[in-house]
C-alpha cells in the first residue's frame, strides 16, 4: 500500500472539473452505479444477480490485490448471486480519479480510503456523496471492534467503516548490512542515532569511487511521501501538528494555522540537512517503489514504511525475510527535551456511495470483511487487519511476529497518534504541504520562506 499510505486527496483543478464534465456527457458509469440515491435493493438472498463495484489504491500492489481477489472469490461463495469487480489505480493516480468520479456521480458503489480523506470527498457534491451508516455502527460491534472506527465521523456521524486494516510506521533495516558495518539496531534510538548511522551505512562497495550504498532510502521527488517522511519522522513530534496546534486539533480556522512554527521549522532544516548528506540518503529516489527496490537490492539499509512492507517483501522474495529487521520510530530531541513519535494509525477505511443500487449488499460484504475468516486472509497483505479480537489471538502473534513489533511500538514507546484534520479542505491543505515540501527537500530553498508562504496559501484556502 501506500504507506499505504499515505492517501493525501489532491485539490480540485480545471483538469479535474473537465474530465468530470466528460465522463457525465459520456455516461461513464461504473457498472453498480444509478441515481436512486442510496435505495436498498430487495437483498443478496434474491435470485437476480447484483453486481458491486469496489474501488482501491490498494489493488495496485501485489499483497492487496491477491488478498483482495481472495475475499472478493470466499464471499462469492458464500453469495453465488453477488458479484464484485474491482477498479483500482496506483496511489499517485487513485486520488485524482476519485475527484472526477465524485464530482460526476461515477464513484464505485465501494470506495476505500483513509479517515483523513473522508470529509473532502463527502462534501465534493452537495448532501454528501456517501450513505450515513450510523444504522449499521453506532452501538453495535463495529463501534468497538475495529481499530480506526472512531476516526471516520464526519460532524458525528459515521461514514466509512474500519474493516480491513492499519498500520503505523516505523523503520525497515536489512540485519546482513547493519552487522557488516558493526552497528547495533538496539543503539538506534534518537534521531541523531539514526542519523548517523544512515551516514554509516553509506559506502562505495565496489572502490570505483562512487558510493552504491546508502542508508536510508528516502524519497526526494514528486511522491506525497516527500512531505509525510519529514514530518512523520521529525516534525509532528516536536510541532504536535503541521497544519494546526495541540495534535492538528481545531478550531480549524485560518489564524490557527501552524505550519510555520519555529519547531517546524527547525525541523524542515533538519530534514533537509539529512537530504543533502550523500552518504545518508539516496539523491533523486522521485518514487517510493524506487527506494523499496534500493532496499530489496541491497541498495539501501534502511526504509521507513508501515506492516504492508512485510508483505511486500515477502512477495518480492521469501528468502528476504530472515534479512528483515525493524527499528521504531526515534525519539526526537528539540531544545534539551526528548519527543516521543506520534505516528497515527493509518487504517483503510469503506464508504457506501449514495449512487449505489445495492446499499445493503454493499454493507453485508463490508461487514463480512470484519469477521475472524476473512480478518485471516487480509493479514496476509503485511497490514495489521483492524478486528481487535482477532488480532489478539495466539495464532496471529505466532504467524506474525514482525507486525506485532508495530503494536508493541503503538503501546509501548509512542506518544497519543496525531492524525490529519478531519476538514473538507484537508486536501488542499496537503497539497499545499507536499509542494511545499519538494521546493525545500528537492529545490533546496529556504525552510523558513517556503514554509511561512506554505501558511499564507494555507490560510487562504481555509477563508
Amino acid at each position: 500500500m501506500t504507506m499505504m499510505k499515505r492517501k493525501k486527496a489532491p485539490v480540485w483543478s480545471k483538469r479535474a472539473a473537465a474530465a468530470a464534465a466528460l465522463m457525465m456527457t459520456a455516461g461513464g458509469l461504473l457498472a453498480a452505479c444509478s441515481d436512486e440515491g442510496g435505495k436498498p435493493s430487495s437483498g443478496a438472498g434474491s435470485e437476480k444477480t447484483v453486481t458491486l463495484t469496489f474501488e482501491t489504491s490498494l489493488y495496485a500492489e501485489a499483497p492487496h490485490k491477491k488478498a483482495i481477489d481472495t475475499l472478493i472469490s470466499m464471499y462469492n461463495e458464500k453469495n453465488p448471486n453477488v458479484k464484485i469487480t474491482v477498479h483500482g489505480a496506483d496511489y499517485e493516480n487513485f486520488w485524482d480519479k476519485l475527484t472526477t468520479e465524485v464530482i460526476a456521480g461515477t464513484q464505485g458503489d465501494i470506495v476505500q480510503v483513509y479517515p483523513e480523506n473522508i470529509a473532502t470527498y463527502h462534501s465534493l457534491v452537495d448532501g454528501g456523496a456517501f450513505v450515513n451508516l450510523d444504522s449499521y455502527i453506532k452501538g453495535k460491534d463495529p463501534e468497538k471492534k475495529l481499530v480506526g472506527q472512531e476516526l471516520s465521523k464526519v460532524d458525528g456521524s459515521y461514514y466509512a467503516i474500519s474493516n480491513y486494516a492499519w498500520g503505523n510506521t516505523g523503520i525497515f533495516y536489512r540485519k546482513s548490512l547493519f552487522e557488516k558495518a558493526g552497528i547495533d539496531p538496539g543503539s538506534v534510538r534518537t534521531l541523531e542515532d539514526f542519523k548517523n548511522a544512515a551516514t554509516k551505512l553509506g559506502v562505495d562497495t565496489n572502490g570505483d569511487g562512487k558510493l552504491d550504498q546508502y542508508g536510508f532510502a528516502s524519497v526526494v521527488g514528486s511522491h506525497p511521501f516527500v512531505a509525510s517522511e519529514w514530518y512523520r519522522l521529525v516534525a509532528r513530534p516536536v510541532s504536535g501538528g503541521i497544519f494546526f496546534p495541540d495534535g492538528e486539533a481545531g478550531p480549524y480556522t485560518a489564524d490557527r494555522i501552524h505550519v510555520n512554527s519555529e519547531a517546524n521549522v527547525w525541523a524542515a532544516a533538519w530534514w533537509q540537512d539529512l537530504m543533502n548528506n550523500p552518504q545518508a540518503t539516496p539523491p533523486g529516489t522521485r518514487d517510493k517503489k524506487v527506494g523499496r527496490e534500493m532496499f530489496w537490492n541491497g541498495q539501501a539499509a534502511m526504509n521507513m514504511d508501515g506492516p504492508w512492507f512485510i508483505g511486500m517483501t515477502k512477495e518480492r522474495d521469501a528468502k528476504l525475510m530472515d534479512d528483515l529487521g525493524l527499528l521504531p520510530q526515534p525519539v526526537v530531541q528539540y531544545k534539551g527535551k526528548d519527543y516521543k513519535p506520534n505516528p497515527h494509525t493509518n487504517p483503510s477505511v469503506a464508504m457506501i456511495s449514495k449512487k449505489s443500487k445495492h446499499v445493503e449488499e454493499a454493507w453485508k460484504f463490508l461487514e463480512w470483511m470484519t469477521s475472524p475468516e476473512a480478518q485471516q486472509v487480509i493479514a496476509g497483505s503485511g497490514m495489521i487487519p483492524s478486528n481487535k479480537d482477532y488480532v489478539a489471538t495466539d495464532a496471529y502473534k505466532k504467524d506474525n511476529p514482525l507486525a506485532v513489533q508495530f503494536m508493541e511500538f503503538l503501546n509501548d514507546r509512542y506518544a497519543p497518534a496525531v492524525m490529519d484534520p478531519p476538514i473538507p479542505e484537508q486536501g488542499s491543505l496537503s497539497q499545499i504541504i507536499v509542494n511545499t515540501a519538494q521546493d525545500i527537500f528537492v529545490g533546496k530553498k529556504d525552510p523558513k520562506a517556503s514554509l511561512d508562504e506554505a501558511a499564507k496559501k494555507m490560510k487562504e484556502a481555509l477563508n
